[in-house]
This record gives C-alpha cells, sequence and structure tokens, in this order.
C-alpha cells in the first residue's frame, strides 16, 4: 500500500510546476505512514528513463524533495511505500520497478503473493528483480510487450486477467515509456489497510481521505501536463478516475485515451485542455 505521483507534460518541467510547492510538500509529508522508502523515475534528456531509489524515510530525503521542486522532466512517476506485511525493506523491493524502458509503480496488494508467484517463471522475476506482488505484475506486463502487444493493452490485460484471479486485489498502478504515462485504478473489492494506519501511531492525525479514500485515483489536466495522483493531497478541482478504468497519455499531444478495464479505448480531447 503506497501513495503514487504521476506526470507528464509537453515541456520539461517540474512538479511543483504542475502543481505547486505546497502540494509536492504535502505529498512528502505522506511519508509519515508511507515510511517504508520512496522512488522516482523520469524521463531524461536523451530520451531513456532513468530511476533513482531509497529504501529510507521519505521525510528526510533531500533528493526526493530536489526530485519533486527542483528538476525538470517531461515525464515522471514517483512513489511512497508502506510496505505490504513480509515484503522486506530493500532497494531491489522499492518502487518504481523496471525492465528497459519502462517502468512500473503500485499502489496495493495482489494476495496471497504464492499464487501470483505460481503465474511467473523464476527467470521473468529475475529480469524485474525485486520479490514482490508489484514486481510480479511488471514481470507479467513485459511477458506481453515482448510478445508484441503495446504496452497500454499489455497493461489492462494483466490488470483485467489478476483481477477475475484475486478478485479483492487492489492494482492501482503508474505505468511509464519514453512514448506515454499510463495510470490504472483498479481496486474494487480490496480492504483499507487500517491496521497499519493503527500500527504507524499517527492516531487521528491521518493524511486526508484515508479512512474512506484510500485508494482513490485523480488526475489534473491543463494547458502543458496532465497529472495522477492517489489519495493524500488536496485535489479540489481534479477529476476522481472511474473504478476499473485505465488511461493513456501520449506524450507528444497529451492526448488522453481511457479504457474500462476489459473495453475499447475512448480518446479523450487531443492536446491537454481539451473538454473530455
Amino acid at each position: 500500500m503506497c501513495r503514487l505521483l504521476g506526470r507528464v507534460s509537453l515541456d520539461a518541467i517540474t512538479d511543483r510546476d504542475a502543481i505547486g510547492a505546497e502540494r509536492c510538500a504535502e505529498f512528502q509529508r505522506l511519508g509519515r505512514l508511507h515510511a517504508d522508502g520512496w522512488g522516482t523515475a523520469w524521463l531524461a534528456e536523451d530520451g531513456s528513463l532513468q530511476r533513482l531509489r531509497d529504501p529510507g524515510d521519505p521525510l528526510a530525503a533531500a533528493p526526493l524533495t530536489a526530485a519533486l521542486n527542483e528538476i525538470p522532466a517531461r515525464i515522471r512517476v514517483t512513489h511512497l511505500r508502506l510496505a505490504t506485511t513480509g515484503m522486506a525493506n530493500l532497494v531491489a523491493n522499492t518502487h518504481p520497478f523496471r525492465w528497459g524502458d519502462i517502468v512500473l509503480a503500485h499502489n496495493g496488494s495482489v494476495t496471497p503473493v504464492g499464487r501470483l508467484r505460481e503465474l511467473v517463471p523464476t527467470e521473468e522475476i529475475e529480469r524485474v528483480g525485486g520479490t514482490t506482488d508489484s514486481a510480479l505484475v511488471l514481470a507479467l506486463v513485459v511477458r506481453r510487450v515482448e510478445q508484441g502487444e503495446p504496452l497500454f493493452d499489455a497493461v489492462t490485460a494483466v490488470v483485467e486477467d489478476l483481477k477475475a484471479r484475486f478478485p479483492r486485489a487492489a492494482l492501482n498502478l503508474l505505468v511509464a515509456s519514453p512514448a506515454e504515462l499510463i495510470a490504472v485504478h483498479a481496486n474494487a473489492g480490496a480492504s483499507i489497510p487500517r491496521d497499519d494506519f493503527a500500527a504507524s501511531g499517527l492516531g487521528d492525525d491521518l493524511p486526508r481521505d484515508h479512512i474512506d479514500h484510500y485508494y482513490r485515483m485523480s488526475w489534473l489536466r491543463d494547458d502543458r501536463s496532465v497529472v495522477f495522483t492517489s489519495s493524500g493531497l488536496a485535489t479540489e478541482g481534479w477529476t476522481p478516475m472511474d473504478q476499473n478504468t485505465a488511461a493513456r497519455v501520449d506524450l507528444r499531444t497529451l492526448a488522453v485515451e481511457f479504457r474500462m478495464i476489459g473495453a475499447p479505448a475512448v480518446t479523450a480531447g487531443g492536446r491537454a485542455g481539451e473538454a473530455a
């Protein structure tokens, strides 16, 4: 169970440029609860996706502050981790996971993990790295991409299959390549991790929307960027994603395609700012 922030923009900007310094600080403060490491991936000037991961405390991480506020990029995905019970707090288990120029960050869980591992041969797991359910999800996506499926098709097909096999799975995802950013909101039937909330010691001082809307995903579009986030930020003026929905943003145009899991994609406008 984790927090997600993903953005794609026409020009190289920072998350602070897109959502403001206050929301960037608020996102990093979510590390009070999601304190089991952090990671970020971004599109570098040479067109490759770069990645930085740290299993330490997000609140004290100056590189995370810099990533959110100071380092421009056209695509950035950032993740704060609240580790699933039994998943070691190691760099290898810290999101985003990566294969080539595809990265994936996950909020939620797919359990029992032993059943999920049965779907992924050891050699496929080793290519992705890590031992978590999230790494296994990426391995399943990679398999389909290597078979020739477009990334958006591969992601939505994997989510559809896993929800059929694991009806209580929570699969909120951010997936990025040098050409696109994909967001998925699919957690119907998943339980809110209230035991983790209690163990945090925060009491009633939990981040906003965590009691009733922990798995909510929202998105914001303006004339130069499209941003997705999980609950915890002030999102007045943002649009909540529908349950069992995936969105793909094209890096060249910021056109957004929406797809109900298991249904054809629908393009919402062209460039950012057009009506959905």
